[in-house]
């Protein structure tokens, strides 16, 4: 059990660490900070609130990005993070098993257990990549039936 939870902290802090190191910092003013020792920068900016519309119409920006404009959208961008989240766990899992064949030694039972953990990683890579192809082979039969049709929808190009 203790194995389980440190492997997925150490897993949690790999994944989460890129977000802290690329953060950007927003700056209100358009000077850049001094990079001398002992200087201050200078304060920000004042920010002026923008004035209201005349007409009292507000837009709202789309904060998933200007691609995700629909349910079918959000689908898509959702298993596409997925997708690129799973790849490198799965190869993560990989190089686990490795390492228990490694750590093994010629022992048995360390043995079946290292190779019951490659069987089980490489059989939800493929249930993994298996969902993504019966998708993608779905999303394109549909749009080729289509294709004769007077609609213009497309699944695969849905925002």
């Amino acid at each position: 059990m203790i194995r389980k939870l440190t492997l997925a902290s150490v897993a949690l802090v790999l994944f989460v660490s890129p977000l802290a190191v690329m953060a950007q910092t927003s700056s209100f003013g358009n000077t850049p900070p001094t990079s001398s020792f002992g200087n201050t920068p200078p304060p920000p900016a004042s920010v002026n609130p923008t004035p209201l519309p005349a007409g009292g119409s507000y837009t709202v920006q789309n904060p998933l990005g200007n691609n995700v404009n629909s349910v079918c959208g959000l689908i898509k961008a959702v298993l596409n993070a997925v997708l690129q989240i799973g790849i490198p766990v799965a190869v993560l899992f990989i190089v686990w098993a490795g390492f228990k064949f490694v750590l093994a030694r010629g022992n048995p039972t360390g043995l079946t257990d290292a190779k019951k953990n490659l069987y089980y990683t490489i059989i939800g890579i493929a249930i993994f990549l298996g969902a993504w192809l019966i998708g993608q082979v779905i999303a394109n039969t549909i749009n080729n039936l289509q294709q004769g049709s007077s609609s213009q929808v497309s699944i695969t190009a849905c925002n």
